[in-house]
């Protein structure tokens, strides 16, 4: 089998070596600038298990397995500073709980549920006034997209993989005895079967290859927070938001000695877009302005620190919010794996077993509900 992975992202560079490892013949990546060029080059790079949907949970917990494998056995840098969910309303502990329940059914033993005073203690620089619970991962973290992707292009060409930088689709013919063949701007290039990896512009590359794909990339921002001192404590990374809430949270995680990653995180799809080739990339003032504002109420004690600009990326985001796995429908050779939103690097590694899975085996094996991510 010919298989040609298209996107050099997190969840490209893992479908390709999963497919690779399985043993998949003809394995071929090409992508249109170089190695996380685009949202997983931005991403600030939390991987975690904290959710409340067990589909949700179960995917990161599989791909959080990957994670460890490669911090292992190839020496992946992953920070496990932590992280921390919170919760706000009367409803929170049950819904925690729960979770922590589901993650220990799959294996997981880290997880557990804070309350108003460990929280305090856990971070103390933060407000908690009005916060009724935290969901607590102790060996969660983050990870560099850049060195990930590199390690993951280094891992897959390893196994027999062929990575193509610099190679634009412009477009592609279905064969007449079944494949794909894809015209590229190094030339063309055939194949039986082509996996649409290509994060933001996914939309674009399910056109060219006759395939309709309902995907918003969603600018989102993030910036730089410089502390007046270091802590004497490692922050973990904390998540103000609620998954379905329909609101954007605030989120913070350290970045180093003395300095703080933030940003605004929403996962559901919005009427608003952007494009991915000419958005803007550095921060706006009124971004910057609403963040600070969050992060002088959330973290009274740090008040004096100073925003370094910031920048922005995309969330490909699909109209559930979940991302989207599976076989397009229509009779094209195509196996779609986009619209994680702002969670693609922690889910690459499942996605990209997923990927396999509906290749070699036309079912999702890794993780058996996901079958409700494959695109209607």
């Amino acid at each position: 089998m010919r298989v040609c992975v298209i996107g050099a992202g997190a969840i490209g560079l893992c479908s390709a070596l999963e497919l690779a490892r399985r043993g998949v013949g003809s394995v071929c990546v090409i992508e249109a600038k170089h190695v996380a060029a685009g949202s997983s080059g931005l991403s600030v790079g939390i991987v975690e298990t904290q959710y409340l949907d067990r589909l949700d949970i179960e995917l990161r917990v599989r791909a959080m397995r990957v994670f460890e494998w490669l911090e292992h056995e190839h020496g992946l840098r992953v920070v496990r500073n932590g992280y921390l969910r919170l919760g706000h309303d009367a409803t929170s502990w049950t819904e925690f709980e729960r979770s922590v329940e589901i993650q220990r059914e799959l294996g997981v033993r880290e997880a557990k549920v804070l309350d108003r005073g460990e929280i305090a203690r856990l971070v103390p620089d933060m407000r908690t006034d009005d916060v009724q619970a935290g969901l607590f991962g102790r060996g969660d973290g983050f990870v560099d997209g850049h060195l990930y992707c590199g390690l993951l292009a280094e891992l897959a060409v390893g196994a027999g993989a062929r990575l193509l930088t610099a190679t634009e689709l412009r477009g592609a013919e279905q064969l007449a005895g079944g494949g794909l063949r894809l015209m590229t701007s190094a030339g063309e290039l055939e194949c039986d079967l082509a996996v649409n990896a290509a994060g933001p512009w996914a939309g674009m590359v399910a056109a060219l290859l006759g395939c309709e794909l309902d995907l918003a990339p969603q600018r989102h921002q993030a910036s730089l927070m410089h502390l007046r001192h270091e802590l004497s404590y490692t922050m973990p990374s904390v998540m103000d938001y609620t998954p379905g809430s329909g609101e954007h949270g605030l989120y913070f995680r350290h970045e180093g000695r003395g300095r703080l990653i933030a940003g605004l995180h929403g996962e559901e799809a919005s009427a608003l877009s952007a494009d991915p080739d000419s958005y803007v990339r550095q921060a706006d003032e009124e971004f910057l302005e609403e963040l600070a504002g969050k992060l002088s109420s959330r973290l009274p004690g740090l008040a004096d620190a100073a925003l370094a600009g910031g920048w922005a990326g995309l969330y490909p985001v699909s109209p559930t919010g979940r991302p989207i796995v599976g076989p397009m429908a229509g009779g094209a050779p195509v196996i779609v794996a986009a619209g994680a939103g702002g969670s693609g690097i922690q889910l690459s590694p499942v996605m990209g077993e997923l990927v396999a899975d509906w290749v070699l085996h036309d079912e999702p094996r890794a993780v058996a509900a996901a079958r409700l991510l494959a695109p209607g």
